[in-house]
């Protein structure tokens, strides 16, 4: 691919062999050009192994490329299965729109997943031990809900009629601690994890009978579920009392370090606001606001920082004074005074 200014001609080509089984498509679009004498001159050229495409733009702005991959995967046959059809829809994206001489280019990848259409394999592997185990995390976790979800109304219930009883013979209300303590908390990560894997387990199984093809959405539920369950096993280290510090100390500590963190937040904010503003023309992880949170929290860890200060650039002599001001100040605030009061709440 050649890409030019100033009245050259772009073209975009490929090939394709005879008999090639996995279908290529490629498109080449001229997103945007300005508007000059020599724009919108768009052909096209096929023969039989080559097919090229050219615009005349003098001022080029961006090209996207849009092309389609057909692959198979053919494990599934070693186990007599109906083999999976992969379809990655490629886009690639040319942008210089900043006409500063470094074109930026940025890869797209999607890929949608389905049942082979005509497929050459026949039947059905033996996965029938495998539907019995989801089946079986089903009925647990079902189970597991409509207990918790019962012993969580219950507590509901009896934290009522706590508050009705002081205010009628002590007239006094109850306050929003002493009533939680009615709330097990526990409860509440069981009801949670058991929707997320039911859910979880039902596109799971949706996925092997080659109905739905949400890997993404199903990984994330299980996930988070398996996180949660794990979790929850603490609960059973807190009847031990020498088990039971961390739980302890995140109970007592945590109330002070959310407020904590709420006054150091608008800190943060702000140093990510200003070098997002100021530094984002001149050093490229300040390019977006969430390229710079994830810049500054990196220097809070101590990553990263010599490439930090490398990486900027020295155009303007007074930007580069005041970025090392910025990172200096910075790190100096968050590393020796934010971190050294966090771990002094706890």
């Amino acid at each position: 691919m050649v890409i030019g200014n100033n009245g050259r001609c772009l073209k975009a080509q490929w090939h394709q062999r005879e008999g090639e089984t996995a279908a290529t498509q490629l498109h080449a679009y001229i997103a945007e050009c300005q508007d000059s004498p020599k724009s919108g001159k768009f052909r096209q050229e096929n023969s039989s192994s080559c097919s090229v495409f050219c615009c005349c733009c003098e001022p080029l702005i961006n090209v996207t490329v849009q092309f389609k991959l057909k692959a198979i995967n053919i494990q599934t046959i070693i186990n007599n299965e109906i083999p999976d059809c992969y379809t990655f829809s490629i886009t690639i994206v040319f942008d210089n729109k900043a006409h500063s001489g470094r074109v930026k280019i940025r890869l797209d990848n999607r890929v949608d997943i389905q049942e082979c259409k005509d497929p050459s394999v026949f039947g059905r592997g033996d996965n029938s031990l495998r539907m019995f185990f989801d089946v079986v995390v089903l009925l647990i976790c079902i189970l597991s809900f409509v207990l918790c979800t019962r012993s969580i109304v219950r507590g509901l219930r009896l934290q009522h009629e706590f508050s009705q009883f002081f205010r009628q013979h002590y007239d006094q209300g109850v306050c929003l601690s002493d009533r939680m303590e009615f709330v097990n908390g526990w409860y509440i990560l069981l009801v949670m994890s058991d929707i997320l894997t039911v859910s979880g387990t039902i596109m799971k199984i949706g996925i092997e009978s080659k109905n739905l093809a949400s890997y993404d959405v199903c990984s994330i539920l299980l996930g988070t579920s398996t996180l949660l369950v794990w979790v929850g096993v603490m609960r059973y280290l807190s009847f031990f009392q020498k088990y039971n510090i961390l739980i302890v100390t995140m109970r007592v500590a945590l109330p002070n370090v959310i407020r904590f963190c709420c006054c150091v937040a608008v800190i943060y904010l702000g140093y990510c606001f200003c070098g997002w503003i100021v530094l984002g023309p001149y050093h490229v992880k300040f390019r977006s606001l969430s390229m710079v949170s994830e810049c500054l929290f990196s220097l809070i860890n101590g990553d990263d920082m010599f490439v930090t200060f490398a990486e900027m650039q020295q155009n303007s002599h007074l930007v580069w004074l005041f970025s090392q001001l910025y990172l200096y100040t910075f790190i100096s605030l968050f590393i020796y005074m934010v971190l050294s009061l966090f771990i002094a709440l706890i």
